[in-house]
């Protein structure tokens, strides 16, 4: 195999498949992993072999070199996009013929920036000397080379390279994301990984995708960044740009959905057997599927009830009970007729609500979840529960303490997300006019009695399935609409806010339409009772700005809107502002 090898490295045959790295968030490529191989008709045309054979022969180091230069040629000579991640085994970098600098070099050659490159660490081989390979790896971040770690949970060793090296990427190994979405244990591992990998700043890839269930699963768990069979297999000339969205054309998720988890966000498995299978059948699916609970009993997709594996298995244990029972149908023998089951669209509270609800029901159980009678899957009642404890401590964090709906943050990153997943929605911003005045002279408690009218408002008329509300700070509330009738919710929400306000008035200030009190330079004015100015913009569904940008457009609608008496509405430009106090004919403002 050494002439082989001698062979291979001499005529420089070695080919190049690259692999795509999908952007979670926003279904565009990422980056390719360039993956190398030995010729077609070779004994070494597997990588696996070829590495073996070239650390045994010492070898390692100028066959990387070979596989580097000749990604980076097809990288380049194909013009993908984004990133290019490159395999680097920790053995090659402790050889002695590693030839410093010559990946600066390559980059000169082919014309490309460190920062365009990814040095991925793979522990095929394991490193003997820890600080050689550390100092390596410095090295490479100081020349402006991002490092990401390979097979993360694989071994050890890379756990106490990831504490050591803080890498800007690291892998999730393929075994933890086989089946994930029936694993219990794996989930909870790749919990662990990604909330360990938030506290370090550092952005995660799982690797190996290869079914819609696992795609399904993992696309509910805070990481970035996706790869495998599912999305594409390697390729010499891999595409540009994939038919992908982080969810279906269909089924884009509104705004609700990127602050609110849903039902159908609780499901763990999607496993169901017909009324008619036998106890014997539904027993044997439990031995296969060990970290499997419950299976749904369905007839066709319409649900039916639930069958637990204690269920089974205490039938089964019992005296005779495989003779009694093993030929019969499940669903006669075991079922839970009224198991729990919950709505799809529902909100993880009102899941919560209803199985507390439930006397019976244990941290342990499990739920069925369903849409329109049908089944949807199966929840875990810790998992709600867990979820629960998660939305708590992070609305305390960023929630308004006045009216308790999320804050600037949450709302921003809303509208960021929004856009990279190329959503066509709306921005509105809420502003109570002749706020200050009324303060002043009702004072403080009044006054958040006015802010809280506009929040009731907002909470009652905006759609819970499809709309976001956000109280920003002081008098200044957001709402990111998915629904198209939205000019019809915004006037409904000003209306509901008139009825309370009017309430909060003195009787001859409300006749009067308003009252006279010294503005901040000591002069009489007077201020008309309170209303709402609504700056809205409409986001479309390709647009790439950052809310920050949004923010800026929206700047001069709110002038606009400001300017116009009573409640009034700027839609996507300073002239084009209307009059609410007359919803119906939408009297158009004369804006000074």
């Amino acid at each position: 195999m050494l002439n082989e090898l001698q062979k291979i490295l001499s005529e420089r045959s070695i080919s190049t498949l690259f692999q795509p790295i999908i952007d979670k968030y926003s279904g565009q490529i990422f980056a390719y992993e360039a993956l190398s191989r030995g010729p077609s008709d070779s004994p070494l045309h597997s990588p696996n072999q070829l590495f073996d054979y070239a650390r045994q022969y010492a070898l390692l180091s100028e066959l990387e070199l070979l596989c580097r230069e000749k990604a980076l040629s097809g990288f380049v000579e194909q013009q993908l996009p984004g990133k290019l991640f490159i395999n680097i085994t920790p053995e090659s970098i402790e050889q002695e013929s590693h030839q410093k600098g010559k990946t600066l070099d390559l980059l000169k050659t082919y014309n490309l920036s460190s920062s365009e490159v990814v040095i991925e660490l793979t522990e095929q081989f394991p490193s003997s000397d820890e600080n050689v390979l550390l100092n390596a790896l410095e090295h490479y971040q100081e020349m402006g080379f991002s490092i990401a770690l390979d097979d993360l949970g694989a071994g050890y060793s890379s756990l106490r390279l990831w504490s050591k090296t803080r890498p800007e990427f690291v892998k999730i190994d393929r075994h933890f994301i086989q089946d994930i979405d029936l694993d219990i244990t794996k989930q909870e591992f790749v919990r662990s990984f990604v909330e360990i990998a938030k506290s370090m700043h550092c952005k995660v890839i799982a690797e190996g995708v290869e079914t819609e269930a696992e795609y399904q699963y993992i696309k509910k768990l805070s990481i970035d960044f996706l790869q495998g069979y599912f999305f594409c297999r390697p390729q010499h000339r891999p595409p540009k740009q994939l038919c992908f969205k982080s969810d279906t054309d269909s089924q884009k998720p509104s705004s609700a959905s990127k602050l609110k988890v849903l039902a159908k966000d609780l499901c763990v498995h999607k496993m169901s057997v017909q009324h008619w299978q036998s106890v014997d059948e539904v027993a044997q699916i439990f031995q296969d599927k060990p970290a499997i609970n419950s299976l749904a009993v369905v007839d066709g997709e319409k649900i039916l009830g639930l069958i637990l594996r204690a269920t089974i298995q205490g039938k089964l244990s019992q005296n005779f009970g495989r003779d009694l029972y093993s030929k019969k149908p499940a669903s006669e023998v075991a079922m839970d007729a009224v198991p729990l089951t919950v709505d799809a669209t529902l909100s993880i509270e009102q899941v919560s609500r209803l199985v507390t609800s439930r006397a019976r029901y244990s941290q342990e159980d499990d739920f069925v979840v369903s849409r329109d009678g049908q089944f949807v899957g199966i929840g875990h009642v810790i998992d709600l529960l867990k979820q629960v404890t998660e939305l708590q401590v992070n609305q305390a964090r960023y929630a308004n303490p006045l009216t308790q709906l999320p804050g600037v943050i949450p709302i921003n990153d809303c509208i960021d997300q929004l856009v990279a997943t190329n959503n066509k929605f709306v921005v509105a911003h809420f502003d109570i006019d002749n706020f200050k005045p009324f303060n002043d002279v009702y004072g403080f408690s009044k006054g958040d009695e006015v802010i809280l009218a506009l929040g009731i408002s907002l909470q009652k008329f905006h759609c819970f399935e499809k709309d976001t509300i956000g109280h920003i700070g002081g008098d200044d509330f957001i709402a990111l609409f998915n629904s198209v009738d939205w000019q019809q919710r915004i006037v409904a929400i000003t209306q509901n806010f008139d009825r309370i306000v009017s309430e909060l008035y003195y009787p001859d200030h409300l006749d009067a339409g308003g009252f006279s009190s010294k503005d901040r330079y000591g002069e009489q004015r007077f201020h008309p009772i309170a209303s709402v100015s609504i700056a809205a913009l409409e986001v479309a569904e390709d647009s790439t700005m950052s809310h920050f940008e949004i923010s800026s457009l929206l700047s001069p609608l709110k002038h606009a809107a400001k300017n116009c008496q009573g409640n009034s509405l700027a839609v996507n430009t300073a002239d084009n502002c209307y009059s609410l106090n007359q919803p119906r004919a939408m009297k158009k403002c004369v804006v000074s």
